[in-house]
Parts: structure tokens; sequence; C-alpha cells
């Protein structure tokens, strides 16, 4: 059998769940957010605690959010769109979403 090239991937980030490692901690954060609030504070519905369920829930909503984030999307997306909607373009880069704000930049004057 002949040997064939392989390229490497180490530099590839580790995706579990559609969720980058860089990104895991911010989701386990978020878990143990959920759990501790609601036990901290002895939460109950029905005489059940609520931790029990709000860990999971909180889990699963952070997953999704870093999945909507950055699947489909373009690197540093959400930055953008948060750079965007806090600064004024004035003081900041030029970005895509700008050329909404500002159709009379596109429109052509017959002056």
């Amino acid at each position: 059998m002949r040997a064939r090239p392989i390229r490497s991937q180490i530099y590839l980030p580790v995706v579990r769940f559609g969720v980058r490692d860089t990104d895991w901690k911010f989701v386990i954060f978020t878990a143990l957010l959920g759990y501790s609030i609601p036990f901290m504070f002895n939460l109950r519905f029905m005489r059940f605690p609520l931790e029990i369920w709000i860990c999971p829930i909180s889990l699963v909503a952070a997953v999704a959010f870093f999945n909507f984030v950055r699947i489909g999307r373009r690197p540093y997306w959400l930055q953008h769109q948060l750079a965007a909607m806090i600064r004024a373009s004035r003081q900041r880069h030029a970005l895509p979403i700008d050329k909404k704000n500002r159709p009379w930049l596109l429109s052509e004057q017959t002056n």
C-alpha cells in the first residue's frame, strides 16, 4: 500500500456540539449560573428544586446561542454587530451594516 500525504489538522479548533473549544468556558459558566442561582435562593416549583431543570436548559441555550453565532456566519460577526449597535459610525471603522443606515451615500447626485 502506498503512503499518502496527510495534511496536519493541528491548527484547526476543536469543535464539540458545534461549539469551539475557546467558547466552552462561557457555556460552562452559564450552566453553573443556572445551577447556583436557584440553589442559593432555594427556588422551588411545587416543592421541586428548580436548579435541576434550569441547569440543563441554560446549557442547551448556551450551546444553541454559540451555534447560531458561529455556524454560517463570518468570523467576528457578533462583535461587528454589537459594535454597529453601540458605537456611532464616526467612532469606528465602517461596517457592512452602515450601508443600511446611510442610503444617501449610495445614491447618485444629479446636480
